[in-house]
């Protein structure tokens, strides 16, 4: 049988041990004794306990393993042990302390009859290779242990978190008495007054693991919805900025705890209208600079087809002479009657100015010379690039679930 090349106790040679005697129970005591001299607080009764069961069990696989291949022994005690570790809120670090000290009390005591029973050197280094080895190998069980008492605790947590971030949002909403509890079990802190900004979904896993606890983070229908207190909002939204890379988040208004979902709706919409390129590049948009744009587009179908009836003159020009007007009417409207300041704008001659508004008096007749008219113009061109244009790539990527394991 070909023997494991990373487990060199399986090469040993088993009358080593035949050789040393090993007594298992002053072994034991010895590495209880080494555990105990470098902690700093004696261990309670409850965790001793533990460690002398795992060393007794421990002992008795490695002497059953050395130099015998085909024997395998179970590592579920030790992954058991490191669920409890985490379980009981302990770190993993000083779980894994125990052990290292452990095998040094057990490494110290198997080799001191070593020089009665004349081991040779090299026989002794490799007993202590295999030793360590061995131990290395337990110890990565127990950590694996901990990784899942900790990966199904997020999963417990970021479900709890999530109910909450359900509750908050939900219209209408729902009683103060209800958040109150799902808060207490999800250990969040409603705060009075709060803003909430809302992402793409695949933003979740980098936010979840790095943005602070105090923030609430989950999803929020095909989205990433935030949740942050008012009290630290500009260090929260400095936070989330600097986590966004190449996204953007649509920023909603500060409200009282019970409109949270007012926030959250008023976030959503303004993120999907980031998807057009419309509003720019920045990573944070904010609905109190762009509360025309939401009301403008509240109903988008309604907007597209206004934009569309309004502007319907231009459609039939060809591109390039279809922007320029565009151009000349947008500016034409914020500046009636000044063709001098046009020209200046569009970097064009008074004269093109003058020519270009000729042309859309014949387009539009007496329409850009009425005042509803030109009001109904200045709507259109505002809601146009709001409505027409398609997703830019960037927003296109596959939505995902919100998994806490990508914590």
């Amino acid at each position: 049988m070909t023997m494991p090349s990373g487990q060199p106790w399986r090469r040993l040679d088993a009358s080593v041990l035949t050789r040393l005697e090993p007594d298992t129970a002053a072994i034991a005591s010895a590495a209880m004794d080494q555990v105990r001299a470098g902690l700093r607080t004696p261990l309670d009764d409850r965790t001793a306990a533990n460690l002398h069961l795992t060393l007794d069990v421990a002992l008795d696989a490695f002497f059953s393993e050395i130099g015998h291949p085909d024997v395998t022994t179970d590592r579920e005690v030790y992954r058991a042990q490191g669920r409890a570790q985490h379980t009981a809120g302990r770190s993993l670090e000083e779980m894994l302390g125990f052990y290292q000290s452990a095998a040094l009390g057990v490494w110290r005591q198997l080799t001191s009859a070593a020089p009665a029973v004349e081991l040779p050197t090299q026989a002794i280094v490799e007993l202590g290779e295999a030793l360590f080895a061995f131990i290395a190998e337990l110890s990565a069980a127990a950590a694996d242990g901990y990784a899942e008492a900790r990966s199904q605790a997020a999963r417990a947590g970021q479900a709890r978190r999530d109910r909450l971030l359900g509750l908050l949002l939900t219209e209408p909403a729902a009683t103060r008495e209800v958040l109150d509890d799902a808060a207490s079990q999800a250990a969040w802190v409603l705060p009075g007054r709060l803003v909430i900004a809302v992402t793409c979904a695949d933003a979740a896993p980098q936010l979840l693991d790095r943005m602070p606890g105090r923030v609430l983070i989950g999803r929020h229908h095909d989205l990433t919805a935030v949740v942050m207190p008012a009290d630290r909002i500009e260090w929260y939204l400095g936070r989330l900025r600097d986590l966004l890379g190449h996204d953007q988040a649509g920023v909603g208004p500060v409200v009282p705890l019970h409109s949270a979902a007012l926030s959250a709706r008023r976030a959503s919409a303004l993120w999907r209208l980031t998807r057009t390129g419309a509003l720019g590049d920045s990573a944070l948009v904010h609905t109190t600079d762009h509360r025309i744009d939401l009301l403008l587009t509240t109903d988008p179908e309604l907007a597209a087809e206004f934009s569309k009836d309004v502007l319907a003159p231009l459609a039939g020009l060809p591109e390039p002479a279809r922007q320029r007007l565009t151009a000349t009417l947008a500016a034409w409207l914020a500046r009636p009657d000044q063709p001098q300041a046009i020209g200046v704008e569009l970097h064009v001659h008074v004269q093109t100015v003058r020519y270009r508004i000729r042309q859309l008096r014949t387009l539009f007749g007496g329409t850009i010379d009425d005042p509803a008219g030109r009001f109904a113009l200045a709507i259109a061109l505002r809601i146009g690039p709001l409505v027409s244009r398609e997703p830019t790539k960037h927003s296109e990527r596959d939505v995902h679930p919100l998994r806490p394991d990508d914590r």
